[in-house]
Order: structure tokens, then sequence, then C-alpha cells
């Protein structure tokens, strides 16, 4: 009976420190983000299949540069701390900030392997990339390459042609996308314009660059700029766009009504910005049923856009993962494990990215699932009359060239459309005047760069 009772003990005191050593197991990330997309995917897909890691989320909006406010902040000063983040998310404009930094950790230090990453579309691995050491500091669940939008029933109306094939020809490159934006405006006597303005131009057309704005401490003006202010003097003084910007009621308008031909953009432009705003009354919480139905009461273009890759390859905007390089160091091995493991399953896991892409019709970043989804038909997209937009999205995805972001962008962007493209394109300041003026404000912006 002592040997029974012996036992028993000894089980209970065993089922005991198995069910201790479990919850030791448990892990808590803190995971900082912009917005609550990533949250909302952590809770439908990551969740259930990881219950030993508890996720603290915590969004700060980028309004006003409050999220970079809060990374820098706690990077700079309490990076080791409790609340600093483990993981945090990149959007495009600030990504090259932080994988450029020390802030960052090195992804392959943390375990992830050539192997793993071979399927992730380069674009989005060389954005991750930093500029500084060659060090992998970020990976992106999608990939967010760029193609032309445009009204199918305008571009049979005005130019005679009935399918992308045709009009892929009228876009095909710059030369020629200008002189059909030139019979559009001329066919619709002015009613019609072939973009909003000359910014739905540039996503695009800098992704023609061979060189970033940086190189070696130095500004660089790639050649091919010049080429594009050419080209938005032309969009001026010939009346071809509707002279307005992005973002703006104009840019809007042009969506719903037949004052536009074409959009450039990204994947996530398709779902989020051109669907929503295909008609009067349309928004994003409406599903395809709902915006059709809007637009048939209220008029609008829902069904009538189709998609071609247009003059060149490019990217616009995306997400990326990264770890806090701090917390990396100090965190037991349990920890990094965790770490490494929840930034490869939203970035690399085919499972989980199939399902996401199934569900979501977002376009991801792994080639593999890519394939996968255009093996089986693709997905074709009633907003787009049926056209599959994934196989135009994956014609674009691997022809970006993300070597040439760097950390300046968001800033030097802003500077050659306020103070070259601008100026320059409505007749206000000659060229030479308009480059002057371009490197005195970089100069002020970045005193240690060298300008020539």
């Amino acid at each position: 009976m002592k040997k029974i009772l012996s036992l028993v003990l000894a089980v209970m005191m065993l089922v005991g420190m198995m069910s201790f050593a479990g919850a030791e197991e448990v892990i808590t990330l803190n995971v900082w983000s912009f917005t609550n997309e990533l949250e909302g995917m952590i809770e439908k897909y990551y969740a259930p299949s990881h219950p030993n890691v508890k996720i603290n989320y915590v969004i700060y909006p980028t309004d006003g540069g409050e999220y970079t406010s809060k990374v820098d902040t706690v990077m700079a000063s309490a990076a080791n701390s409790e609340e600093a983040p483990d993981i945090f998310t990149l959007e495009a404009a600030f990504v090259k900030k932080y994988v450029n930094s020390d802030w960052t950790a090195d992804l392959m230090a943390l375990g992830f392997t050539e192997e793993e990453l071979a399927p992730a579309i380069p674009v989005m691995r060389q954005i991750g990339t930093s500029n500084v050491n060659g060090q992998l500091k970020g990976l992106s669940w999608q990939a967010t390459p760029g193609a032309l939008m445009y009204r199918a029933d305008l571009a049979e109306k005005y130019l005679g042609v009935t399918t992308p094939e045709e009009f892929q020809a009228l876009v095909c490159d710059w030369d020629t996308f200008m002189e059909t934006a030139a019979i559009v405006n001329e066919k619709s006597e002015g009613a019609t314009k072939m973009v909003v303005g000359a910014g739905d131009i540039w996503n695009a057309y800098q992704y023609s660059r061979e060189q970033g704005w940086v190189v070696d401490g130095k500004l660089v003006i790639d050649p091919v700029l010049y080429d594009y202010l050419d080209l938005t003097k032309v969009l001026e003084e010939d009346d071809l766009s509707n002279k307005g910007a992005a973002w703006t009621e104009t840019w809007f308008n042009g969506m719903k009504t037949d004052s536009t031909l074409c959009f450039f953009l990204p994947t996530w432009g398709l779902h989020y910005t051109l669907k929503p705003n295909c008609g009067q009354g349309t928004s994003g919480d409406m599903n395809d049923e709902q915006l059709k139905a809007t637009c048939e009461a209220n008029g609008g273009t829902y069904g009538l856009w189709k998609m071609v890759p247009g003059p060149v390859g490019y990217s616009w905007g995306g997400t990326w993962i990264g770890a806090n390089a701090a917390k990396v160091a100090e965190a037991s091995d349990a920890k990094k494990a965790a770490i490494k493991e929840f930034i490869a399953f939203f970035t690399l896991s085919e499972d989980f990215l199939y399902a996401y892409a199934k569900d979501s019709g977002d376009f991801v970043g792994s080639n593999a699932v890519v394939e996968k989804i255009l093996a089986e038909g693709g997905t074709p997209n009633p907003f787009l009359g049926g056209q599959d937009h994934y196989s135009i999205f994956a014609e674009a995805a691997n022809l970006a060239n993300g070597a040439i972001m760097t950390d300046y962008d968001e800033k030097m962007n802003s500077l050659w459309s306020d103070f070259v493209t601008t100026p320059y394109s409505k007749g206000e300041k000659d060229l030479d005047t308009c480059i002057a003026d371009f490197k005195d404000q970089v100069k002020l912006a970045y005193p240690d760069l060298i300008v020539e």
C-alpha cells in the first residue's frame, strides 16, 4: 500500500512539475503597430495554433508621426524595458530608417535560413534589407506590386480597344503612354483625362531609376528623373491630366466618374482605395455585392475596370515586421524562438499565406503561394469584370527594384515635388533654378550629405 501511495504521490508531483513547466513556457510578446490589421490576423490565424504565446498588441497611429515618435523614444532610451516592443511593424514610408539602424535585429542571426527565405518576393526582401550592412532586418506578409487600372468602357469608347492586351500595347512604355493620353484628350474633347495628375505617375516612374537618392553619403539625381520632368511638363501644358493630386477630392472623384481613364495603384490600392470609391455612397465597409448594388442605384464604375502591367514594374507601400535588437539580445532561447516563429509564421508560412490570400484577396509576399493560387485559376474579380488580378500583379511583383529605396525617400520625394516638379511643370521657374532650389533644401534638411 505504501508503495502504491508513494507511486501516486510521485506521479502527482511529476504532473505538478509538468504543469508548472508548461506555465513557465508561456511566452509574452509585445507587438507594436500603427493599424489593427496585424492584430486581426493574429486573432484569426496565429492565436489558435499558438496557445503558449501571449500577445500584447499596442497601436500608435501614424497620424502626426505618433508611431515613429513612440518607437524612436523607446528605442533611444528604454529599448530593453518591459513595455518596449519585441516585434514592431514598419511601413514603407519609414521602413528604411529602421532597417538601416542598430535598433532592428538581424533576422539571419535569429535563425532564418536562405532555404526558408527562397520563396520571398525579391523586392520586399530588398526593402527589408539594410543599406548599411546588408543584414536582413524585416520581412513582409504581402507584396505590393503596382499595376495600371483602367476603365475598359472608356478605353473602348475613345481608343477602340476591347481587351487588356490591346490596351497594354497603348501604354507599354512612357512615350506610347503619353501618345495615348493625347488621343484620349482629343477624342473625349477634354472630358476624360489619362490621369488625375503628375503625382499619379511618380510612384511608377521612380522605379525606373538605377540609383536611389543617396549613394555613399552623396545626393544622386538619377538621369531618369529629368525624363519624368519632361513628361510632367507635357501633361500640364497639353492639358492631359485633371491637375489634381492623390488623396484629394479630385482623385477620388476620378474613380467614380468618367473624368479619369487610368490609375496607377498597387495591390492595396485596388481593394482599399479604388473599390471603396467606385460610386456615390460606396465605402470600404461594403462587400462586392453591396458595392455593385450601390453603384447600380446611384451611378458608379463597379465592374467597369480592368488591369494591365502598364509601362513599368513598380511597388508602392507595404508593411514589414522587424524585431527589437535590444530585446532579442537579452531574450531566452525560448523567447528568441517565439520571436522568430512569429515573424516566420506571418511572412513565410505557406499555409497561413494561402489561407489569408484566399480570405482577403491580398497579394502575399511568397512566390510559392502566388504560383499555387495561379495554378488553381487565380482569383477572378467581379470588380474587374471577372479579370484575374492575381496574374497581373504576379507579372509585376518580380520586376520592381527595391534596392533603390533609402531612408531619405519620404523627405526627398516631398522636396522634389515641391521645389522641382510643381514649379517646373507649371512654368513658374526654369529647370536650373528648380534644381538649385532643390539642392539648397536638401542641404538644409541633411547637412551631412554631399550635395554637388
